[in-house]
């Protein structure tokens, strides 16, 4: 077996993972100071089971899991595996390879496997026990080890070599044999304690379990007797019913005839009420139809008299209409007129055009003529003219187009003018888009910081309401827990209350005699007495059986609570006369209360009414209560006086001859003082814990309180916040669509400014241009007047000969301007006709539109004439139909009146009818009652059956007997009652308790003696191991 490698994570300096192979060969770890070495042996000695922190060099075993660097985080476990070559099989252990883990948490938990299967750390510690490689073996031997060994107390160095010598084991199991053999003496004890206390019981559990049984056979027989007869006067009542019954149901039935009759009388009143109904919805439904024919006459004549206002209106129309087609005809006849005299115009124009071309054209055929003769001498002349003249129209042109571009610049300064204007009407409104956007800016961050408020309130507000709802968490739980401890409490106590009302544990005589209440008796001792907290063992030391004893007025009550305990074999008891206590006159050394460890006397040490006074002399008179054993031993022998007893805290008692009594308290009073302590102190607890639950419930309600007007404070504030939410969302709206607005103003004002711009450019653009042409006009004047001057030798003889040709051109223009007069005229004249026509046409389609309304107002004429016809039909129907309904309504009045007066005759029948019923049913009212009576006798009965003998009716005739004699039964009955009285008190439950008690003292006596053989068994099993560990001890 050797160490074949360790598997570390997170242990001390080992952050990540780390496996270590220890190959053959392998005999040491070498490495500079700090780099963890020693921290593999802490490793190995920690998986094997090392609980101390100490012997890890370390404060805490936390501090065994890697704490992290500046650049590491760190762990939050530590990890180390074992792997041990176990091939020669020194491990006690089915594997060829065994792996021991240990794992610990940052929160404590620790984890232990052995491949990888979770055990425990004493499953480990078994494992490797004698191999010499636990935790206290010689494997591990650190700096110092040796030192420490040779330097050690014997039993330290024997603890090694026992582990070299691989006995450990088997003291670890001699030890374990050791505890268990101390447990099962302990046992011992307790079982023989119970069952002592069994044996003094059983033998006067026996008598009462005979006398019980005696008790119940004759309660069984007085039962049976008591239940026959019961049935037999259940059976004779019965009977009498039966008779009752048939009288009843004889008398049912002529009641139930009667109320058959009386039901047809009222089925045909209701009948007649139905058809008065019926007539009256009749009538109802007729006046409603009579006046709707009235309303659907006045309708109809409505609808005449509009029809007969609409035929008036339509002939109004239809004149108007034929007035003014006929205007449109009249009209049409004069433009054809017009139009036939244009057409003359226009021939005469077209023959006068020709006339005047003819003429134009012979004109300037001699123009021509004399201007092929001056060709030759007027080229040059032609050619300044045609210079001139080019000048001239080039003069006449730039002229135009300064006129054009002044005009351009008249438009352009219109232009400026307007987007002045509207510039600064933009200017006001952007002004007051402004200040109406600043505004809703300063309305919206007020808004904002209202809502930011507004949260921040909120926020608080459900801040405290989680707060309460998880401060009423708490109480709820708080209170909760209250609930329970009180419950706990409630139990307890009440379990104790039924112990003392019960006077459980006290013997069978005290709770025959508590139970009896004889005269004179004031209880039992224990429960008229206080003992302070923390003097109850040694006041119940002190008194021992004495608790158990009676406390009376005087002998009398003690003697007569004596016999009959006798009488009742009820067992023996003392009793303490009031009356009959002599006083003690007890005389103590005062140095006494100056002694170390002394408490009090021990009727100083209980409280108790004045009345006792002498009784609690008498039994704790000669008590001195002390702390401690010591104490008492040493103030006995320093004490004088007659019959001292010595009791201490714990219990231990010294008596006046020097006898001592301690060990174990096992009381066979069962507690009775501490079970009384211990009700005051529940009752106490629970008063101090409905305090606070009272004062819980007041907190739950407080913050319940507070949780719900938290609740609607959070719900309000989130309304308003949301009311304020959306007039800033309204808001948000208004100044976007004004930002908007703005943007599209300054955009206009932006586009407007460039227009301005543009105008101001194009105007010094025209005023360029406009120097730039007169510039030009000058010049082409100065070379019109250059040419004139150097044409001005020969244009005289040019402008002779030109003359003729002038005269001639301005007749050939004459002609022209003839001749265009004339097309301008044939033009107008053919521009007349077509106006003329298009509004012969104009006129034709308003006279087919008029035309077409006369013709619907005729064909609307023509409908409403015979809708007439039909209404006039509809008011003669609606006439006849109102007539008969009118005599429909006379009809229906005159079958009411019959109904009524049938209805009187019914009534009377039925009120004889009624007086017969009530007379039946007074006399089934009177039968019933009796029946009442019997039925209520019965059931007195039935209940007796089952409140004094637990038997139902159905069970109890089980029990019925065929010949049964009823003055027998009672007769017997009463002897068995006389028997069952003199038998006196009965505890039935001692035949259970006894079979229990039986049953129990059995068992415990196979328990003791299981417990004795098991004792021998390991008393023999101890004794092998001592034999085992010499012999191994001594070979080794």
């Amino acid at each position: 077996m050797y160490l074949k490698r360790i598997d570390i994570q997170g242990f001390k300096s080992f952050a990540e993972p780390v496996s270590i192979e220890f190959n053959e060969g392998i005999t040491c770890i070498v490495g500079p100071n700090g780099s963890g070495k020693s921290n593999i042996a802490d490793a190995i000695r920690w998986v094997l089971g090392e609980q101390s922190p100490k012997m890890l060099r370390g404060g805490k075993m936390e501090e065994v899991i890697f704490a992290g660097t500046a650049s590491r985080k760190s762990r939050g476990m530590a990890e180390v595996t074992l792997v041990i070559d176990n091939s020669t099989g020194i491990l006690p252990i089915d594997y060829s390879e065994v792996a021991i883990s240990r794992r610990m948490y940052r929160s404590g938990e620790s984890e232990y496997s052995i491949n990888n299967n979770q055990c425990r750390l004493r499953d480990i510690r078994e494992l490797i026990m004698d191999t010499g490689i636990g935790v206290d073996g010689y494997s591990i031997i650190g700096q110092g080890k040796i030192a420490d060994i040779v330097s050690n107390k014997t039993d330290s160095r024997r603890e090694i070599f026992e582990e070299a010598s691989g006995i450990v084991k088997y003291r670890t199991k001699k030890a374990e044999s050791e505890r268990k053999l101390e447990a099962s003496n302990a046992n011992l004890e307790r079982v023989s304690d119970i069952i002592a206390e069994i044996e003094s019981r059983i033998d006067l559990l026996k008598e009462d379990s005979e006398k019980a049984s005696e008790y119940l056979t004759l309660r069984d027989r007085y039962k049976e007797l008591q239940i026959n007869i019961t049935l037999k006067n259940i059976e004779n009542l019965e009977l009498k019913n039966e008779y009752i019954k048939d009288d009843i149901f004889e008398l049912k039935a002529k009641i139930d005839d009667l109320k058959e009759d009386i039901t047809s009388i009222e089925l045909e009143l209701v009948e007649n009420r139905d058809k008065n109904e019926e007539l009256e919805r009749l009538s109802n439904e007729t006046r409603d139809k009579l006046l709707a024919c009235v309303e659907i006459i006045n309708t109809l004549e409505n609808q005449d008299q509009l029809i007969q206002e609409k035929l008036s209106s339509i002939d109004r129309d239809e004149n108007r209409l034929r007035e003014e087609i006929s205007a449109i005809k009249g009209k049409l006849q004069k433009e054809t007129e017009n139009s036939q005299e244009l057409y003359v115009s226009k021939r005469k124009a077209e023959e006068e055009l020709k006339i005047l071309e003819l003429d134009l054209a012979d004109k300037i055929g001699s123009y021509t003529e004399i201007t092929a003769s001056l060709n030759i001498d007027a080229e040059k002349i032609d050619d300044q003219k045609n210079r001139i003249y080019e000048l001239n129209k080039v003069i006449s042109e730039k002229n135009s187009e300064i006129k054009s571009l002044i005009s351009l610049q008249n438009t352009l300064e219109n232009r400026r003018q307007q987007l002045i204007e509207e510039e600064e009407a933009m200017s006001v409104s952007i002004s007051e888009l402004t200040e109406c956007c600043k505004n809703a800016v300063s309305k919206r961050d007020s808004l904002k910081a209202l809502i930011e408020d507004m949260k921040a309130k909120s926020q608080a507000a459900i801040q405290q309401y989680n707060e309460n709802l998880s401060m009423e968490k708490k109480l709820a739980s708080e209170l909760e827990s209250i609930k329970i401890s009180i419950g706990q409490i409630s139990a307890r106590k009440k379990m104790i209350e039924e112990m003392e009302s019960s006077y459980e544990g006290y013997n069978n005589a005290v709770k025959f005699v508590m139970k009896s209440n004889f005269p004179g008796i004031n209880g039992v001792l224990a429960e008229l007495i206080d003992v302070p907290r923390g003097f109850e063992i040694a006041i119940e030391t002190a008194l021992g059986a004495a608790l158990q004893n009676i406390i009376c007025e005087d002998d009398r009550s003690a003697q007569i609570a004596i016999s009959a305990l006798k009488a009742n074999k009820a067992g023996r008891l003392t009793f303490l006369p009031i009356k009959s206590m002599r006083n003690s006159n007890l005389k103590f050394d005062q140095k006494i209360k100056q002694a170390t460890g002394f408490v009090g006397f021990g009727v100083e040490c209980v409280q108790f009414e004045s009345k006792y006074q002498k009784v609690m002399e008498y039994l704790l008179g000669r008590v001195i209560i002390v702390d401690s054993l010591n104490n008492a031993v040493s103030l006995s022998k320093k004490a004088t006086g007659v019959g001292l007893r010595f009791v201490t805290l714990e219990g231990e008692v010294i008596n006046s001859g020097g006898a001592i009594t301690g060990g174990t308290v096992r009381s066979t009073t069962l507690n009775f003082l501490q079970r009384k302590a211990e009700a005051k102190q529940l009752a106490e607890k629970l008063a101090d814990l409905e305090n606070l639950k009272i004062s819980g419930n007041q907190s739950l309600e407080d913050i319940r309180a507070k949780i719900s007007k938290g609740q609607e404070l959070i719900q309000i504030m989130e309304r308003e916040q949301r009311e304020k939410e959306l007039e800033l969302l309204s808001i948000i709206n208004t100044i976007e669509t004004t930002n908007r607005q703005l943007s599209e103003l300054k955009a206009r004002g932006e586009r407007r400014q460039k227009e301005l711009e543009n105008i101001a450019l194009e105007k010094r653009s025209s005023d360029s241009m406009i120097s730039e042409i007169k510039v030009q006009v000058s010049e082409a004047g100065r070379e019109i007047e250059e040419i004139e001057r150097i044409a001005d030798s020969g244009l005289i003889q040019y402008e002779e000969r030109k003359r003729h040709l002038e005269l001639i051109n301005e007749e050939i223009t004459n002609a022209r301007i003839a001749v265009g007069r004339a097309e301008s005229k044939k033009n107008n004249i053919e521009q007349l006709l077509n106006r003329i026509e298009e509004y012969k046409n104009e006129l034709v389609r308003e006279k087919k539109i008029k035309e077409q309304a006369l013709e619907n107002l005729s064909n609307e004429k023509t409908r409403l004439i015979t809708g007439n016809l039909g209404i006039k039909d509809d008011i003669k129907t609606k006439e006849l139909e109102k007539l008969n309904i009118e005599r429909y309504l006379e009809e229906i009045r005159e079958e009411k009146e019959k109904i009524f007066n049938n209805r009187d005759e019914i009534v009377k029948t039925k009120d004889e009818m009624e007086q017969f019923l009530n007379g039946y049913q007074i006399q089934k009212y009177e039968l019933e009652i009796k029946q009442a009576k019997i039925e209520t006798q019965l059931d007195t009965y039935k209940d007796k059956l089952w409140e004094e003998f637990e038997v139902s009716y159905l069970h109890a005739i089980e029990f019925k007997k065929r010949d049964f004699n009823l003055s027998a039964a009672i007769k017997e009955s009463r002897e068995i009652k006389r028997k069952i009285d003199e038998l006196g008190d009965v505890n039935v439950g001692a035949i259970k308790e006894y079979e229990l008690v039986s049953e129990r003292y059995k068992f415990l006596t196979d328990q003791r003696n299981d417990i004795l053989n098991a004792m021998n068994s390991l008393k023999k099993i101890i004794d092998d191991m001592d034999k085992t560990i010499k012999n191994r001890f001594k070979k080794s």
